[in-house]
């Protein structure tokens, strides 16, 4: 409900468990959930129904091309460079930065693309490259026509949710993804050793892309914005904490300064175990986290990270991975009063789906999680 998405993200304690998406991918168990017919549809009624039908409250995804996510044009599968594969590519976002000069390659199951080469082979090469490279070259539109563009995709959902669903901004390549899909972590790696002055060079120049892209987001009329950086992955951050204080944060906090101005919601979100540099998120005016399921967790860790920010912060969380993909039915009918109990103590605990896990475990934890939806939270 987008009311009470509104009164969440503000830390107003509401009476209901709040969700964040839609917690499966599989229609037909919504079906089964809900007693709401689905399939059949097309894409536009599906998604309603199955927002109307389990009364999701808030929702993000990539600035999409809407021509392309609304049709059912499946996608080529050719390699290429960025303006080959454009055309059925389903996202905006700054996409056409990022793999400028890049060699593609797109598969049946990415969303995204894979970089097959890059216009350099060798760290000699790459300096060259650097030399005469300027990603604020290659999103030569203005503010103003981006924010046309997010405006479209953004009243598109509005209009179709209503006042079932909380829409919120988003923008995927805030910063260090965009340095790992253009140069590579190792080439990132290699010239924070031995060419800091050329890394900085090249962050602060895309830093002034995707502010621009962040300042669009601002003019939309969205509450709540998710930015994305991959900047970990299982077991944690890929370079040390003092690194991304040292080349990335300062930045970051100029990126999201246009939503930070207008009190828009500022939600960070990245894959993998980034606890290392939450603290220097919230110093920067962070408020609140997607902690995606891939760090597994341990129950401890998360009550740990609410105890913590769980008061004062919005959060988006998934149950455990472990235990969906491989307890017992016992073992997640356990997880999921668990996670409930926790969500129940904290104001703005978003549940953020299932992670990928068997269909039968997957459907007991949703059913146990939709059964008690609606009971009192108990105050802390």
């Amino acid at each position: 409900m987008r009311k009470r998405a509104l009164e969440a993200i503000s830390l107003k304690r509401v009476e209901a468990l709040l969700l964040s998406g839609a917690p499966t991918s599989d229609e037909r168990l919504v079906e089964k959930l809900t007693g709401v017919k689905i399939h059949g549809k097309d894409q536009k009624e599906r998604m309603k129904a199955v927002f109307e039908a389990l009364d999701v409250d808030l929702f993000y995804q990539l600035g999409v091309n809407l021509n392309v996510v609304w049709s059912d044009m499946k996608p080529r599968l050719i390699e290429g460079f960025f303006e080959d594969l454009r055309e059925d590519f389903p996202f905006t976002d700054a996409f056409h930065v990022a793999y400028k000069n890049l060699r593609l390659r797109r598969t049946e199951t990415a969303s995204q693309l894979w970089v097959l080469e890059r216009p350099f082979k060798n760290y000699e090469e790459l300096l060259s490259y650097l030399k005469n490279y300027d990603p604020r070259e290659h999103e030569p539109r203005s503010t103003s026509e981006i924010a046309d563009e997010y405006e479209m995709v953004f009243q598109e959902y509005q209009e179709l949710l209503g006042e079932t669903t909380l829409y919120a901004g988003e923008f995927y390549l805030t910063l260090f993804t965009y340095l790992d899909i253009h140069i590579g972590l190792q080439m990132i790696a290699r010239l924070s050793r031995q060419n800091p002055d050329a890394l900085d060079e090249l962050v602060s120049k895309y830093a002034q892309v995707a502010r621009k892209h962040v300042e669009a987001w601002s003019r939309t009329g969205i509450k709540v914005f998710v930015s994305h950086d991959d900047v970990a992955w299982r077991n944690g951050l890929f370079f040390p904490a003092e690194w991304f204080r040292k080349h990335v944060v300062k930045w970051w906090k100029h990126i999201w300064e246009p939503v930070k101005d207008k009190d828009i919601k500022l939600i960070f979100v990245s894959d993998g175990d980034y606890r290392g540099i939450m603290e220097d998120l919230v110093e920067i005016g962070v408020d609140g986290f997607h902690v995606e399921w891939d760090p597994r967790f341990s129950r401890r860790d998360v009550e740990k990270l609410m105890e913590k920010y769980g008061c004062e912060k919005i959060f988006l969380l998934h149950p455990s991975y472990e235990v969906l993909s491989h307890g017992s039915v016992s073992d997640v009918e356990e997880e999921a009063r668990w996670f409930t109990t926790l969500a129940r103590k904290y104001p703005a605990i978003f549940f953020a789906g299932t992670p990928p896990s068997n269909p039968v475990n997957e459907e007991v934890f949703l059913r146990a999680w939709f059964s008690e939806r609606h009971t009192h939270f108990k105050q802390v």
